[in-house]
């Protein structure tokens, strides 16, 4: 056997090889445990979102109430341009119906309220103006007794908010303040018939300053409030006569927005967006409190003996007067009535 001389080296085969089956293991437990903490760094986030109390409200209302606040002209404008049930008939998403509303809002506006049309639209700043003609509807329906109104053509709403819901095709009415009109028929009968009557003036209903009042109307006329939706299938033959009869200084024309729950079905696609889910508010600033229950003490493993120590636990959200403090002393234990829980 030759000799081998001192401070040769040995090649041991597949050294190299290990070695690198050990680099990549050690790197991939690396890049997983990498990515496990990025995940739990992740999962720190937190998201809130402001929903409402009250039920959504449609998009397509919501803009004509928008277009209202710059000119009241506008609004009836936007009424007129979607009263046709099969408007947008075309659209099949939400995304298409919100940008077919925000172009032909945005064909009614000058710049630079026609850029910034859409922005405001995702505010939701007029959900609340729909939501108090909602209200006002209610009362309007309670105004008359149920015995007078045909049980096929109101029900009660079953989302406990008393809120009467129209069915079978029937989600519209006129308020005279004597009596609610339902069809066309009745509402053609009480407007040929206003010649004859004398008006009452103690059944004069009352509008408010943000009511719709259809332009050219007689201030002196009788009231004739139409609670509906434009883009409803019984929307546009009430509106129409309501609007002749305004011109013709017959009536005094207001219109107050409100899509019954359960009128979804009779409203165009676009018509109903927005109605169903919670509306979620924007613009309004939000606080999150993280509690933190833990019990915190100070450290005393590196107290040296003889030393005094002061010792204080509390628990969060308690009281001053509820601290615990306790002294520690070389030869003395110091006892609490308080528990902690």
């Amino acid at each position: 056997m030759a000799a081998v001389s001192r401070g040769a080296r040995y090649r041991v085969p597949g050294a190299g090889t290990t070695a690198a089956a050990f680099v990549a293991v050690v790197l991939v437990a690396w890049l997983a445990a990498g990515g496990e903490a990025a995940e739990i760094r992740r999962q720190k986030n937190v998201q809130v979102a402001l929903r409402a109390k009250w039920a959504g409200t449609p998009l397509l209302l919501e803009a004509s109430e928008l277009l209202s606040k710059e000119w009241k002209d506008l609004f009836w404008d936007f009424v007129d341009h979607w009263k046709e049930f099969d408007k947008a008939s075309e659209c099949l998403t939400a995304k298409c119906c919100v940008q077919k509303i925000v172009e032909d809002a945005r064909l009614l506006l000058s710049e630079p309220l026609a850029s910034i049309f859409e922005f405001s639209l995702t505010l939701r700043s007029a959900s609340p103006r729909l939501v108090l003609y909602r209200q006002l509807a209610e009362e309007s329906l309670s105004s008359v007794p149920v015995k007078d109104i045909s049980v096929d053509q109101i029900s009660g709403h079953g989302t406990g908010e008393r809120f009467h819901e129209a069915v079978k095709g029937t989600c519209c009415w006129v308020d005279t303040g004597s009596a609610l009109l339902f069809n066309s028929a009745d509402l053609r009968k009480w407007i040929d018939g206003l010649g004859e009557l004398a008006v009452d003036s103690t059944e004069q209903l009352e509008l408010f300053d943000f009511d719709h009042i259809y332009p050219q109307s007689n201030i002196t006329a009788p009231i004739a409030i139409f609670y509906g939706a434009f883009g409803t299938k019984c929307f546009k033959e009430l509106h129409v006569q309501l609007a002749e009869a305004s011109k013709q200084g017959k009536v005094k024309y207001a219109l107050r927005q409100v899509l019954p729950s359960g009128c979804q079905a009779t409203s165009g696609f676009c018509g109903s967006i927005g109605a169903v889910d919670a509306v979620t508010l924007s613009g309004y600033g939000v606080e999150l409190a993280l509690k933190n229950m833990e019990y915190k003490a100070m450290d005393d493993t590196a107290v040296k003996k003889g030393t005094l120590l002061g010792i204080f636990i509390y628990k969060q959200h308690l009281p001053l007067s509820s601290y615990l403090a306790c002294y520690e002393f070389p030869k003395y234990t110091c006892t609490s009535p308080f528990s902690l829980e």
